[in-house]
């Protein structure tokens, strides 16, 4: 049986259908089970949820009854399957398959679908409530509400009603929310209510109608349960048996933005089905006229940040060679024929900041962007940067607009004063334990780990073992690396070295912040609360591990900067030598090795060895702006 707590119908390293090999359990719940697997023929991990034997065997009293629901199964599925979008989960196959558990033959119907670890949408909101405060609340509706309206008008769209939307069946994948946990419960006949609340839905979002009888439910139950997220979002985390089918009002909204949220919770959650909002669509263009947004966001998929060409990839090199050969060939024949002109003079581009190879010895193999102190003034740059791309690690990049910046005296050595940060994008938030584990599979030929050990030509990347009495959230066994937890998927990865820090960072075509990039950031987005306040000394007392998403933005949507975990970085580069690579320094970043708690600014960068772990440390990564 399977080798993860509580055990599951699948065995680990099963291969079913001879498709999927199954990696772990990872969910299990009245209706069935849900297990990380790897597809072989196209290599990339999936999820796979099966019907459990159990809740099959509850048909045995009306066989014609569990064929039926079957049936209807089927063909949602099918349909689902057609529904492209970016926040719905993707569905890749279904099937029944024959297994055999122990001496028995066991028939059981699964579905493959898109591979979601970590967060949920539950991870976004405070237990307490966004309420009084109006920017974090319009933030939560434009980064994840309205995006979840937008999935499920796409499932509507389809004639399908989801039927149990909750925080916790909307998955946050690099923190795009995406719809999942549809299909199971919308396709069952409806059996007497004494059935389990997973079947019938989940009491605090469902409607009177859907209680009764899940027969007379349609799209708006679905909008029911949409009221039932914003007024939590807003009040504050319901308990399982709080307000089951009544209408939601907040308790008493003083500020207008509040008190037309209000009536909309309101509207949405009328216990009258025939009073709701009549559909997704009119309850997402209230919010978005709410917030004198024009149209909904995320209409366009964000721009992916491919990794800077490694050099064993020639052929794209050259690719790229022809196309900018093509574009100077057209450019000089437009300019002979327009006008007999100087040319106009190249500017040369900057060395850029070097970073550590993958030997030993840093080399400046890494590029990335240089902070100008003594250049002149460079030409405005281009009004046509995106605010936010995506890695190709699936990691979510924040658009840092360049700018002055004064320095504290004591925070970078070789003097102070005014510096020129140029544009950069940073990483939304710290690499995950999922994105480092991915990461290690992918270099599986060129590390080793022994003894808790992980290295790679001599460097140490990563020490592996307990972060924290009962935490050990890396394991490697069976020649690879594993989360050993689900729910420790979305949490930092801690005890990577400086190392291992810059050697995800080159391989995803990205580098490590330099100390001024991250004080900038900082500077730049502010903190998401004011030293001292409760807000402030909450997330600085997160408990580890804390899902990434858990961590308050700032006001360009940096999440985590000098929060209660440290970062690693490079010092920034203050000569000529050390922009060309010939000295490279690592430095840990953060306010957990202050000394004094009363100090007024952040402590100056601390110089680290780049073979050592911390179990407080993790990193995130930057990428070019140009």
């Amino acid at each position: 049986m399977s080798d993860s707590p509580g055990g599951g119908t699948l065995d680990t390293g099963m291969v079913l259908e001879g498709k999927w090999v199954i990696l772990q359990l990872i969910g299990k719940g009245g209706m069935g089970e849900v297990y990380r697997a790897h597809q072989l023929n196209l290599k990339r991990d999936v999820a796979i949820k099966i019907i459990s034997p159990e809740w099959l065997k509850s048909f045995d009293c009306d066989p014609e009854e569990m064929e039926i629901s079957l049936d209807r199964f089927h063909r949602e599925v099918q349909v689902m399957a057609q529904i492209v979008h970016p926040n719905v989960l993707q569905i890749f196959d279904q099937g029944s398959a024959s297994i055999r558990s122990g001496e028995k033959e066991l028939a059981i119907e699964y579905i493959a679908m898109e591979y979601v670890p970590g967060a949920t949408l539950r991870d976004t909101m405070s237990d307490e409530g966004f309420y009084p405060e109006e920017d974090r609340t319009s933030e939560w509706l434009t980064a994840y509400f309205l995006p979840l309206l937008a999935g499920v008008g796409a499932l509507h769209e389809r004639g399908i009603v989801h039927r149990d939307l909750k925080p916790e069946n909307v998955l946050l994948s690099a923190g795009t929310p995406k719809i999942a946990d549809f299909g199971l419960a919308s396709s069952c006949i409806a059996k007497p209510i004494t059935r389990s609340a997973h079947v019938m839905g989940t009491p605090p979002y469902m409607p009177q109608e859907q209680f009764m009888d899940l027969r007379r439910t349609d799209h708006r139950a679905d909008i029911y349960a949409l009221g039932k997220i914003l007024y939590e979002a807003i009040e504050g985390k319901m308990g399982p048996d709080q307000m089951p089918f009544k209408q939601a009002r907040l308790k008493d909204p003083q500020e207008p933005f509040f008190r037309q949220l209000d009536a909309l919770v309101q509207q949405a959650t009328s216990e009258e089905k025939k009073d709701r909002l009549s559909s997704v669509e009119e309850f997402g263009q209230s919010i978005r006229n709410l917030l004198g947004t024009a149209q909904a966001p995320h209409e366009t998929p964000p721009i992916v940040v491919t990794s800077r060409v490694p050099a064993d990839k020639g052929s794209f090199q050259a690719v790229k060679w022809l196309v900018l050969g093509v574009v100077l060939v057209f450019v000089a024949i437009a300019g002979f024929f327009l006008v007999y002109e100087r040319p106009v003079e190249r500017v040369p581009s900057a060395p850029p900041i070097s970073a550590p190879g993958s030997g030993g010895a840093p080399e400046s193999s890494l590029e990335g962007k240089r902070l100008v102190e003594e250049r002149p003034e460079r030409a405005p740059q281009k009004p046509s940067l995106p605010t936010t791309v995506k890695g190709t690690d699936e990691a979510v990049l924040k658009l840092i607009a360049g700018g002055e910046i004064m320095l504290p005296e004591n925070f970078v050595s070789g003097g102070t004063g005014q510096i020129r940060v140029e544009s950069f994008y940073m990483d939304m938030a710290p690499v995950t334990n999922h994105q480092y584990v991915e990461f290690l599979n992918q270099m599986l030929a060129k590390i080793e780990a022994e003894n808790g050990v992980v290295k790679s030509q001599g460097e140490i990347w990563m020490m592996l073992g307990q972060v924290k009495p009962g935490y050990e959230p890396i394991e490697f066994r069976d020649g690879r690396f594993h989360v050993s937890a689900a729910h420790h998927a979305a949490c930092p990865v801690l005890r990577v070295t400086g190392y291992g820090a810059a050697a995800y960072a080159k391989y995803y075509g990205r580098r490590l912040p330099t100390d001024v990039e991250w004080y900038y950031a900082i500077e730049k987005g502010g903190s998401p609360a004011e030293p001292g306040s409760p807000s402030f000394e909450s997330q600085r007392a997160l408990p580890i591990p804390t899902p990434v998403m858990a961590y308050m933005p700032n006001s360009v949507g940096i999440r985590g900067l000098n929060a209660n975990i440290g970062e690693w970085g490079l010092r920034h580069p203050q000569d000529a030598s050390a922009r060309d690579g010939e000295k490279v320094e690592y430095v840990i970043l953060g306010e957990i090795f202050k000394q004094k708690k009363e100090q007024a600014v952040l402590p100056a960068p601390l110089p680290r060895h780049p073979w050592e772990a911390f179990d407080k440390v993790g990193f995130r990564c930057v990428g070019e702006a140009d």
